[in-house]
């Protein structure tokens, strides 16, 4: 009887190691380590603004100030926004709106869902800032502004390099020695890239003569076309332009004054086709593309994100028109060189 009873037990102790030994074994080959998600994927579980826990698909909204048609400023905005929906988000956008009906515009997007806006110009950086309030689950993006909060970011596109890059390419071109820049509302990205504009075109040639003037307002056509004219009149032979829609009378005047011209967007040649050089482009579609991968990669910087010629978004086009190979040579030299960091643009 005693023997039979430990023979028993000598079962049941052999049956619990091997139960035992079973468990560990699943444990090694199916860890959850602490701090990912559920499902046992390695990536972390991202939190805070913008992002969803619904498991729907991202819902970006983006508040533009101009037209979409304006070849400039709001047509790359837009453009970024399409880059973004064919990341799979689903986008929706306002045009010509203004800083008054920001806070409607932003209320109509996030009570729809938005998990993310955008708003093109730092014309709307108080109200934005003031509004994020009611939607802390929403991450917003002000395109040139300067605020740095929880669920509201700043981007900059440096205006700046555009500038320089327009004055370098105007001083190659230029046979008078003079050049010119009209610029649209005065704000400190613009000022910024009027006075670059000067620096590019001394970086070029020392002796250049630079006439820089600003309209006031992104949408005065006729003014920045009346500026244009004054300024052939005084000799200059290329201008570059930052203003928004309003550079359309730049080239408009530039073409009728059979002048060179270099605006800030795409297809600008259509309106001045014998005047149009090439476009010294401010891509800020590649900037949008380029946040909103960062934020999906739970990689977005601290601070104000900056956005130039090292990240592509600042660059001289196709040219349209045929020009000598060496100047050719010449700009896309020092735009590498830009990019690289090897060129520093000192404003003073």
């Amino acid at each position: 009887m005693k023997e039979k009873f430990l023979k028993t037990l000598s079962l049941c102790l052999v049956l619990v190691l091997m139960l035992l030994t079973a468990v560990a074994c699943d444990s090694k080959e199916n860890p959850e380590p602490a701090g990912t998600n559920p499902q046992g994927s390695t990536e972390p579980v991202q939190t805070g603004p913008g992002v969803r826990t619904d498991g729907k698909a991202d819902k970006v909204g983006l508040i533009l100030e101009g037209a979409i048609s304006d070849m400039s400023w709001n047509s790359d905005a837009h453009r970024g926004l399409e880059k973004i929906g064919a990341l799979g988000a689903e986008i929706n956008y306002t045009e010509n709106t203004g800083v008054s009906e920001a806070p409607d515009a932003i209320r109509a997007f996030a009570e729809s869902g938005c998990n993310i806006i955008f708003l093109s110009s730092s014309s709307f950086q108080d109200v934005t800032k003031e509004s994020a309030k009611n939607y802390p689950e929403v991450l917003f993006f002000v395109i040139n502004a300067t605020v740095d909060e929880t669920n509201v970011r700043s981007v900059q596109v440096q205006d700046f390099e555009q500038g320089f890059l327009m004055g370098a390419l105007a001083s190659l071109l230029s046979e008078s020695g003079t050049v010119g820049f009209i610029g649209g509302f005065q704000f400190e990205p613009m000022i910024k890239g009027g006075q670059a504009f000067s620096v590019g075109a001394e970086y070029v040639n020392p002796d250049c003569k630079t006439i820089v003037e600003f309209t006031g307002d992104n949408n005065d056509v006729r003014g920045a076309k009346e500026l244009a004219k004054a300024m052939a009149q005084q000799g200059a032979d290329c201008l570059g332009t930052m203003a928004g829609p309003a550079a359309l009378g730049v080239v408009e005047a530039a073409e009728e004054e059979g002048i060179f011209v270099l605006p800030p967007g795409q297809n600008m040649n259509s309106v001045g086709p014998n005047a149009t050089i090439a476009p010294v482009m401010k891509d800020t579609s590649i900037a949008y593309e380029a946040v909103y991968k960062m934020f999906k990669a739970g990689e977005l910087p601290d601070g104000i994100i900056k956005m130039g010629s090292s990240e592509g978004v600042v660059y001289v086009g196709d040219f349209y028109l045929d020009v000598d190979q060496a100047i050719v040579d010449e700009i896309r030299d020092i735009n590498d060189k830009l990019a690289k960091g090897e060129i520093v643009i000192d404003l003073g």
